[in-house]
Protein backbone atom coordinates (compact mmCIF):
# COMPACT_ATOMS: atom_id res chain seq x y z
CA UNK A 1 0.00 0.00 0.00
CA UNK A 2 0.98 3.78 -1.00
CA UNK A 3 0.77 6.31 2.06
CA UNK A 4 1.81 9.56 0.39
CA UNK A 5 1.35 10.83 -3.30
CA UNK A 6 5.23 10.96 -3.54
CA UNK A 7 5.41 6.93 -3.13
CA UNK A 8 2.82 6.71 -6.15
CA UNK A 9 4.93 9.05 -8.26
CA UNK A 10 8.15 6.68 -7.43
CA UNK A 11 6.10 3.92 -8.18
CA UNK A 12 4.94 5.15 -11.69
CA UNK A 13 8.59 6.50 -12.25
CA UNK A 14 9.81 2.92 -11.74
CA UNK A 15 6.99 1.24 -14.16
CA UNK A 16 8.52 3.27 -16.84
CA UNK A 17 11.21 0.99 -17.57
CA UNK A 18 8.59 -1.75 -18.42
CA UNK A 19 8.20 0.23 -21.35
CA UNK A 20 5.69 -0.46 -24.22
CA UNK A 21 3.70 -3.92 -24.33
CA UNK A 22 1.06 -3.70 -27.07
CA UNK A 23 -1.82 -6.10 -26.29
CA UNK A 24 -5.51 -6.34 -23.93
CA UNK A 25 -5.05 -8.88 -22.06
CA UNK A 26 -3.02 -7.19 -18.87
CA UNK A 27 -5.52 -4.15 -19.05
CA UNK A 28 -8.70 -6.57 -19.04
CA UNK A 29 -7.64 -8.46 -16.19
CA UNK A 30 -7.62 -5.68 -14.28
CA UNK A 31 -10.77 -4.36 -15.67
CA UNK A 32 -12.12 -7.63 -14.72
CA UNK A 33 -11.34 -7.59 -11.07
CA UNK A 34 -12.50 -4.15 -10.95
CA UNK A 35 -16.14 -5.34 -12.12
CA UNK A 36 -15.48 -4.00 -15.85
CA UNK A 37 -16.33 0.13 -14.89
CA UNK A 38 -15.33 0.25 -18.94
CA UNK A 39 -18.95 -1.00 -19.10
CA UNK A 40 -20.44 1.91 -17.34
CA UNK A 41 -18.90 4.70 -19.31
CA UNK A 42 -20.30 6.48 -22.73
CA UNK A 43 -16.44 6.74 -24.35
CA UNK A 44 -15.75 8.42 -27.37
CA UNK A 45 -12.45 6.98 -28.44
CA UNK A 46 -10.00 8.83 -30.71
CA UNK A 47 -7.21 7.51 -32.50
CA UNK A 48 -5.04 9.20 -35.61
CA UNK A 49 -1.57 9.84 -36.38
CA UNK A 50 -1.85 13.61 -35.21
CA UNK A 51 -4.34 15.60 -34.20
CA UNK A 52 -6.16 13.55 -31.25
CA UNK A 53 -5.61 15.99 -28.63
CA UNK A 54 -7.18 18.91 -30.59
CA UNK A 55 -9.99 16.88 -31.70
CA UNK A 56 -10.67 16.01 -28.08
CA UNK A 57 -10.51 19.33 -26.81
CA UNK A 58 -13.05 20.56 -29.22
CA UNK A 59 -15.28 18.34 -28.33
CA UNK A 60 -15.14 18.77 -24.70
CA UNK A 61 -15.51 22.40 -24.70
CA UNK A 62 -18.44 21.55 -27.11
CA UNK A 63 -20.01 19.07 -24.49
CA UNK A 64 -19.26 21.00 -21.55
CA UNK A 65 -20.94 24.16 -22.83
CA UNK A 66 -24.02 21.76 -23.25
CA UNK A 67 -24.24 20.83 -20.01
CA UNK A 68 -22.60 17.81 -20.14
CA UNK A 69 -19.67 15.93 -17.10
CA UNK A 70 -17.13 15.07 -19.76
CA UNK A 71 -13.96 12.74 -18.92
CA UNK A 72 -10.54 12.77 -20.13
CA UNK A 73 -7.95 10.48 -20.50
CA UNK A 74 -5.17 11.71 -21.68
CA UNK A 75 -1.53 10.97 -22.13
CA UNK A 76 1.96 12.35 -21.62
CA UNK A 77 0.52 14.79 -18.96
CA UNK A 78 1.81 18.26 -18.78
CA UNK A 79 1.99 18.10 -15.01
CA UNK A 80 1.87 14.98 -13.05
CA UNK A 81 0.05 11.44 -12.11
CA UNK A 82 -2.94 13.75 -11.86
CA UNK A 83 -2.77 15.30 -15.21
CA UNK A 84 -3.68 12.30 -17.00
CA UNK A 85 -7.39 12.45 -15.89
CA UNK A 86 -9.62 15.77 -15.76
CA UNK A 87 -13.07 16.44 -15.72
CA UNK A 88 -14.71 19.48 -16.67
CA UNK A 89 -11.22 20.79 -17.42
CA UNK A 90 -10.17 19.48 -13.28
CA UNK A 91 -6.99 16.92 -12.52
CA UNK A 92 -8.57 14.58 -10.24
CA UNK A 93 -7.23 15.54 -6.98
CA UNK A 94 -3.81 13.93 -5.17
CA UNK A 95 -5.72 12.06 -2.21
CA UNK A 96 -7.93 10.39 -5.48
CA UNK A 97 -5.43 9.31 -7.37
CA UNK A 98 -3.61 7.75 -4.31
CA UNK A 99 -6.75 5.81 -3.49
CA UNK A 100 -7.26 4.61 -7.23
CA UNK A 101 -3.54 3.22 -7.05
CA UNK A 102 -4.28 1.31 -3.81
CA UNK A 103 -7.45 -0.43 -5.21
CA UNK A 104 -5.67 -1.43 -7.90
CA UNK A 105 -2.33 -2.28 -6.33
CA UNK A 106 -3.24 -6.49 -5.07
CA UNK A 107 -4.29 -6.94 -8.55
CA UNK A 108 -0.87 -5.37 -10.42
CA UNK A 109 1.12 -7.24 -7.96
CA UNK A 110 -0.74 -10.57 -8.81
CA UNK A 111 0.06 -9.73 -12.60
CA UNK A 112 3.47 -9.18 -11.17
CA UNK A 113 4.04 -12.72 -9.95
CA UNK A 114 2.75 -14.23 -12.83
CA UNK A 115 5.49 -12.49 -15.06
CA UNK A 116 3.03 -10.02 -16.50
CA UNK A 117 3.89 -6.65 -15.34
CA UNK A 118 1.12 -4.19 -16.66
CA UNK A 119 2.61 -0.81 -18.20
CA UNK A 120 2.64 2.70 -16.48
CA UNK A 121 -0.39 3.09 -19.39
CA UNK A 122 -2.21 0.49 -18.54
CA UNK A 123 -2.21 1.32 -15.02
CA UNK A 124 -3.35 4.46 -15.52
CA UNK A 125 -6.21 3.43 -18.15
CA UNK A 126 -7.78 1.34 -15.56
CA UNK A 127 -7.67 4.04 -13.04
CA UNK A 128 -9.56 6.58 -15.45
CA UNK A 129 -12.47 4.29 -15.98
CA UNK A 130 -12.60 3.35 -12.18
CA UNK A 131 -12.28 7.20 -11.56
CA UNK A 132 -15.19 8.37 -14.36
CA UNK A 133 -17.78 5.69 -13.71
CA UNK A 134 -20.53 6.83 -11.93
CA UNK A 135 -19.20 11.07 -12.32
CA UNK A 136 -19.15 11.45 -16.00
CA UNK A 137 -21.88 11.84 -19.21
CA UNK A 138 -18.84 11.06 -22.02
CA UNK A 139 -15.30 9.97 -21.32
CA UNK A 140 -13.02 10.78 -24.18
CA UNK A 141 -10.36 8.45 -24.60
CA UNK A 142 -7.21 9.21 -26.75
CA UNK A 143 -5.38 6.26 -27.61
CA UNK A 144 -1.53 5.95 -26.65
CA UNK A 145 -0.19 4.50 -30.19
CA UNK A 146 -2.18 2.56 -33.24
CA UNK A 147 -5.69 1.52 -31.94
CA UNK A 148 -6.11 -2.62 -32.01
CA UNK A 149 -3.79 -3.35 -29.45
CA UNK A 150 -4.00 -0.32 -27.44
CA UNK A 151 -4.64 -0.09 -23.96
CA UNK A 152 -7.45 2.37 -24.38
CA UNK A 153 -9.08 -0.26 -27.12
CA UNK A 154 -10.78 -2.46 -24.29
CA UNK A 155 -14.42 -0.88 -24.10
CA UNK A 156 -17.25 -0.60 -26.41
CA UNK A 157 -17.48 3.51 -27.20
CA UNK A 158 -20.50 5.24 -28.83
CA UNK A 159 -18.63 6.76 -31.23
CA UNK A 160 -15.04 6.62 -32.81
CA UNK A 161 -12.98 8.74 -34.41
CA UNK A 162 -9.73 8.30 -36.77
CA UNK A 163 -8.39 11.69 -37.32
CA UNK A 164 -5.19 10.78 -40.01
CA UNK A 165 -3.05 8.20 -40.63
CA UNK A 166 0.46 8.99 -41.10
CA UNK A 167 3.64 7.41 -40.80
CA UNK A 168 4.71 7.27 -37.06
CA UNK A 169 5.92 4.52 -34.30
CA UNK A 170 6.73 1.63 -37.64
CA UNK A 171 9.09 -0.17 -35.01
CA UNK A 172 5.47 -1.50 -33.80
CA UNK A 173 2.54 -0.83 -36.20
CA UNK A 174 4.25 -1.41 -39.72
CA UNK A 175 6.35 0.36 -41.81
CA UNK A 176 3.24 0.94 -44.54
CA UNK A 177 0.01 3.26 -44.27
CA UNK A 178 -1.86 0.26 -44.78
CA UNK A 179 -0.63 -1.45 -41.63
CA UNK A 180 -0.86 1.78 -39.75
CA UNK A 181 -4.18 2.10 -40.78
CA UNK A 182 -5.13 -1.60 -40.12
CA UNK A 183 -4.14 -0.85 -36.61
CA UNK A 184 -5.95 2.33 -36.34
CA UNK A 185 -9.10 0.80 -37.54
CA UNK A 186 -9.07 -1.77 -34.33
CA UNK A 187 -11.03 1.13 -32.25
CA UNK A 188 -13.98 0.54 -34.84
CA UNK A 189 -16.94 -1.68 -33.07
CA UNK A 190 -20.31 -3.10 -33.68
CA UNK A 191 -22.73 -0.94 -34.58
CA UNK A 192 -20.64 2.06 -33.83
CA UNK A 193 -20.36 4.93 -36.38
CA UNK A 194 -16.72 6.58 -36.78
CA UNK A 195 -15.72 9.78 -38.18
CA UNK A 196 -12.77 9.38 -40.43
CA UNK A 197 -10.24 12.48 -41.50
CA UNK A 198 -7.88 13.00 -44.09
CA UNK A 199 -6.55 9.59 -45.11
CA UNK A 200 -5.12 8.08 -48.40
CA UNK A 201 -7.11 6.07 -50.36
CA UNK A 202 -5.75 2.43 -49.59
CA UNK A 203 -5.83 3.53 -46.05
CA UNK A 204 -10.22 4.29 -46.22
CA UNK A 205 -10.14 1.23 -48.08
CA UNK A 206 -8.62 -0.56 -45.03
CA UNK A 207 -11.14 1.30 -42.52
CA UNK A 208 -14.18 0.49 -44.73
CA UNK A 209 -13.86 -2.95 -44.70
CA UNK A 210 -13.18 -3.20 -41.25
CA UNK A 211 -16.16 -1.01 -40.68
CA UNK A 212 -18.61 -3.41 -42.68
CA UNK A 213 -17.40 -6.21 -40.88
CA UNK A 214 -18.74 -4.56 -37.60
CA UNK A 215 -21.84 -2.98 -38.97
CA UNK A 216 -20.81 0.30 -38.85
CA UNK A 217 -21.36 3.47 -40.56
CA UNK A 218 -18.07 5.40 -41.47
CA UNK A 219 -18.74 9.47 -42.15
CA UNK A 220 -16.05 10.65 -43.80
CA UNK A 221 -14.57 13.95 -44.17
CA UNK A 222 -14.80 15.76 -47.80
CA UNK A 223 -17.68 12.88 -48.62
CA UNK A 224 -20.06 13.28 -45.72
CA UNK A 225 -18.97 16.55 -44.20
CA UNK A 226 -16.74 19.78 -45.31
CA UNK A 227 -15.36 22.95 -44.61
CA UNK A 228 -13.81 25.60 -46.04
CA UNK A 229 -11.68 27.85 -45.21
CA UNK A 230 -12.44 32.00 -45.60
CA UNK A 231 -9.46 33.46 -43.98
CA UNK A 232 -6.70 32.57 -41.61
CA UNK A 233 -9.56 33.09 -38.39
CA UNK A 234 -12.87 31.94 -40.20
CA UNK A 235 -14.28 28.65 -41.64
CA UNK A 236 -17.55 27.46 -42.68
CA UNK A 237 -18.08 23.65 -41.56
CA UNK A 238 -21.52 21.64 -43.53
CA UNK A 239 -22.90 18.23 -43.10
CA UNK A 240 -24.09 18.43 -46.44
CA UNK A 241 -28.06 18.78 -45.46
CA UNK A 242 -29.68 20.31 -42.59
CA UNK A 243 -26.07 21.90 -40.35
CA UNK A 244 -23.73 24.66 -41.88
CA UNK A 245 -21.94 26.75 -39.14
CA UNK A 246 -19.40 29.89 -39.53
CA UNK A 247 -17.14 29.02 -36.49
CA UNK A 248 -13.19 30.61 -35.59
CA UNK A 249 -10.30 28.81 -34.54
CA UNK A 250 -7.92 30.13 -31.70
CA UNK A 251 -5.49 27.30 -31.94
CA UNK A 252 -3.14 28.16 -35.05
CA UNK A 253 -2.87 26.24 -38.00
CA UNK A 254 -5.06 25.83 -40.64
CA UNK A 255 -5.28 22.11 -40.27
CA UNK A 256 -7.02 23.07 -36.46
CA UNK A 257 -10.13 23.59 -38.91
CA UNK A 258 -9.73 19.87 -40.08
CA UNK A 259 -9.49 18.88 -36.47
CA UNK A 260 -12.80 20.98 -35.83
CA UNK A 261 -14.90 19.51 -38.29
CA UNK A 262 -14.19 16.14 -36.77
CA UNK A 263 -15.40 17.23 -33.58
CA UNK A 264 -18.28 19.19 -35.32
CA UNK A 265 -19.28 15.96 -37.08
CA UNK A 266 -19.30 14.02 -33.48
CA UNK A 267 -21.33 16.68 -32.07
CA UNK A 268 -24.09 16.14 -35.12
CA UNK A 269 -23.62 12.15 -34.67
CA UNK A 270 -24.56 12.72 -31.07
CA UNK A 271 -27.31 14.83 -31.34
CA UNK A 272 -28.47 12.52 -33.73
CA UNK A 273 -28.60 9.65 -30.87
CA UNK A 274 -30.53 11.79 -28.99
CA UNK A 275 -28.30 13.83 -26.99
CA UNK A 276 -29.01 17.45 -26.85
CA UNK A 277 -26.72 19.96 -28.20
CA UNK A 278 -26.53 23.93 -27.72
CA UNK A 279 -24.80 24.64 -30.87
CA UNK A 280 -24.46 28.53 -30.04
CA UNK A 281 -22.60 27.75 -26.80
CA UNK A 282 -20.63 24.91 -29.19
CA UNK A 283 -19.47 27.14 -31.35
CA UNK A 284 -18.01 29.51 -29.06
CA UNK A 285 -16.57 26.99 -26.91
CA UNK A 286 -14.46 25.67 -29.98
CA UNK A 287 -13.97 29.25 -30.75
CA UNK A 288 -11.64 29.72 -27.87
CA UNK A 289 -10.31 25.79 -27.22
CA UNK A 290 -6.34 26.02 -26.75
CA UNK A 291 -4.44 22.90 -25.78
CA UNK A 292 -1.13 23.17 -24.45
CA UNK A 293 1.90 22.46 -26.58
CA UNK A 294 0.26 23.12 -29.93
CA UNK A 295 2.07 26.05 -31.38
CA UNK A 296 1.39 27.30 -28.02
CA UNK A 297 3.00 30.79 -27.31
CA UNK A 298 4.54 30.85 -23.56
CA UNK A 299 6.73 33.76 -23.99
CA UNK A 300 5.85 36.97 -25.56
CA UNK A 301 9.33 38.80 -24.57
CA UNK A 302 11.09 36.99 -26.53
CA UNK A 303 8.54 34.89 -28.24
CA UNK A 304 8.97 31.63 -27.72
CA UNK A 305 6.22 29.13 -29.00
CA UNK A 306 6.07 25.47 -28.24
CA UNK A 307 4.29 22.67 -30.94
CA UNK A 308 4.42 18.99 -30.73
CA UNK A 309 5.08 18.01 -34.02
CA UNK A 310 6.75 14.73 -33.31
CA UNK A 311 6.37 12.82 -36.65
CA UNK A 312 6.73 13.83 -40.35
CA UNK A 313 3.42 15.38 -40.73
CA UNK A 314 3.21 16.53 -37.81
CA UNK A 315 6.48 18.54 -39.00
CA UNK A 316 4.75 19.28 -42.35
CA UNK A 317 1.53 20.99 -40.45
CA UNK A 318 3.99 22.58 -38.08
CA UNK A 319 6.16 24.50 -40.62
CA UNK A 320 3.11 25.39 -42.70
CA UNK A 321 1.73 27.23 -39.49
CA UNK A 322 5.12 28.93 -38.70
CA UNK A 323 5.25 30.44 -41.98
CA UNK A 324 1.39 31.51 -41.84
CA UNK A 325 1.98 33.14 -38.65
CA UNK A 326 5.40 34.70 -39.16
CA UNK A 327 6.28 35.10 -42.77
CA UNK A 328 8.98 38.22 -42.15
CA UNK A 329 10.28 37.34 -38.67
CA UNK A 330 13.56 35.81 -38.38
CA UNK A 331 13.18 31.98 -37.34
CA UNK A 332 15.26 29.41 -34.93
CA UNK A 333 14.24 26.31 -33.61
CA UNK A 334 15.28 23.83 -30.60
CA UNK A 335 14.42 20.25 -31.71
CA UNK A 336 14.71 16.95 -29.45
CA UNK A 337 13.04 13.87 -30.41
CA UNK A 338 12.67 10.58 -29.69
CA UNK A 339 15.21 7.75 -31.40
CA UNK A 340 12.62 5.44 -32.79
CA UNK A 341 11.08 8.42 -34.45
CA UNK A 342 12.29 9.48 -38.15
CA UNK A 343 15.04 11.70 -36.74
CA UNK A 344 16.94 12.51 -39.84
CA UNK A 345 13.36 12.66 -42.05
CA UNK A 346 11.62 15.68 -39.85
CA UNK A 347 14.74 17.49 -39.89
CA UNK A 348 15.45 16.98 -43.56
CA UNK A 349 11.65 19.18 -43.86
CA UNK A 350 13.01 21.50 -41.38
CA UNK A 351 16.41 22.36 -42.69
CA UNK A 352 15.28 25.22 -45.16
CA UNK A 353 12.85 26.88 -43.10
CA UNK A 354 14.36 28.33 -39.85
CA UNK A 355 17.59 31.09 -39.95
CA UNK A 356 19.18 28.72 -36.92
CA UNK A 357 18.39 24.89 -36.43
CA UNK A 358 19.38 23.43 -32.53
CA UNK A 359 19.40 20.31 -31.94
CA UNK A 360 19.20 18.86 -28.05
CA UNK A 361 18.34 15.74 -26.29
CA UNK A 362 16.01 15.58 -23.21
CA UNK A 363 15.66 12.83 -19.96
CA UNK A 364 14.01 10.17 -21.46
CA UNK A 365 14.83 6.31 -21.96
CA UNK A 366 13.83 6.82 -25.78
CA UNK A 367 15.50 10.33 -26.57
CA UNK A 368 18.14 10.44 -29.28
CA UNK A 369 21.45 11.19 -27.33
CA UNK A 370 23.71 13.55 -28.39
CA UNK A 371 25.50 11.20 -30.03
CA UNK A 372 22.86 10.06 -31.78
CA UNK A 373 22.63 13.75 -33.15
CA UNK A 374 26.22 14.85 -34.29
CA UNK A 375 26.43 13.22 -37.69
CA UNK A 376 23.00 14.05 -38.37
CA UNK A 377 24.14 18.17 -37.38
CA UNK A 378 27.25 17.42 -39.41
CA UNK A 379 25.41 17.06 -41.96
CA UNK A 380 22.85 19.14 -42.09
CA UNK A 381 24.83 22.19 -40.47
CA UNK A 382 22.69 22.34 -37.45
CA UNK A 383 23.88 23.05 -33.88
CA UNK A 384 24.01 21.36 -30.87
CA UNK A 385 22.82 22.17 -27.57
CA UNK A 386 24.18 19.61 -24.41
CA UNK A 387 21.61 20.89 -22.46
CA UNK A 388 18.30 22.35 -23.21
CA UNK A 389 18.20 24.72 -20.14
CA UNK A 390 21.42 26.14 -20.33
CA UNK A 391 20.73 26.86 -24.03
CA UNK A 392 17.41 28.49 -23.39
CA UNK A 393 18.28 30.68 -19.99
CA UNK A 394 20.24 33.11 -22.03
CA UNK A 395 17.08 33.40 -24.74
CA UNK A 396 14.64 34.41 -21.92
CA UNK A 397 17.38 37.62 -21.35
CA UNK A 398 16.44 38.83 -24.78
CA UNK A 399 13.93 41.56 -25.74
CA UNK A 400 14.66 41.60 -30.05
CA UNK A 401 11.16 41.31 -31.25
CA UNK A 402 12.50 40.46 -34.74
CA UNK A 403 13.51 36.82 -33.57
CA UNK A 404 10.95 34.22 -32.72
CA UNK A 405 11.94 30.91 -30.97
CA UNK A 406 10.16 27.60 -31.76
CA UNK A 407 10.35 24.69 -29.73
CA UNK A 408 9.45 21.33 -30.92
CA UNK A 409 9.67 17.71 -31.14
CA UNK A 410 8.76 14.72 -28.88
CA UNK A 411 5.63 15.76 -26.55
CA UNK A 412 7.38 14.30 -23.95
CA UNK A 413 9.98 16.94 -24.23
CA UNK A 414 7.92 19.78 -24.70
CA UNK A 415 6.10 18.52 -21.60
CA UNK A 416 9.12 19.08 -20.08
CA UNK A 417 10.11 22.25 -21.50
CA UNK A 418 6.85 24.19 -21.10
CA UNK A 419 6.84 23.42 -17.52
CA UNK A 420 10.45 24.82 -16.94
CA UNK A 421 9.33 28.02 -18.75
CA UNK A 422 5.88 28.39 -16.99
CA UNK A 423 7.97 28.54 -13.32
CA UNK A 424 10.13 30.96 -15.44
CA UNK A 425 7.19 33.30 -16.95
Amino acid sequence: MFFTYKEAEAFFEKRKAIGIKPGLERVHYLLEKLNHPEKEVAAIHVAGTNGKGSTIQFVKEALIASGYKVGIFTSPSFSDVCGHFFIDNQTICRREALSLLNELLPFIEELDREGMHPTEFEILTVMAFVYFKGRTDFVLLETGMGGRFDTTNCQDPVLAIITNVAKDHMQFLGGRLTDIAWHKAGIIKENCPVIVGRVDKESETIIHKEAEEKSSQVFKLFSHFDYAILNEKAFVWSNHSDKKFLFSLQLKGTHQAENASLAFMALHLLEAKGFEIDWQAAIKSISVASLPGRFELVFRHPQIILDSAHNVAGIKAFLKTAEENYPDEEKQLLFAGFKDKQISEMLSEIKNSFDKVTLTTFDHERASSLEDLFSIAAEKQFGIAKDWQTYLEPILKKQDADIVYFVTGSLDFITQVRNWLVKKN
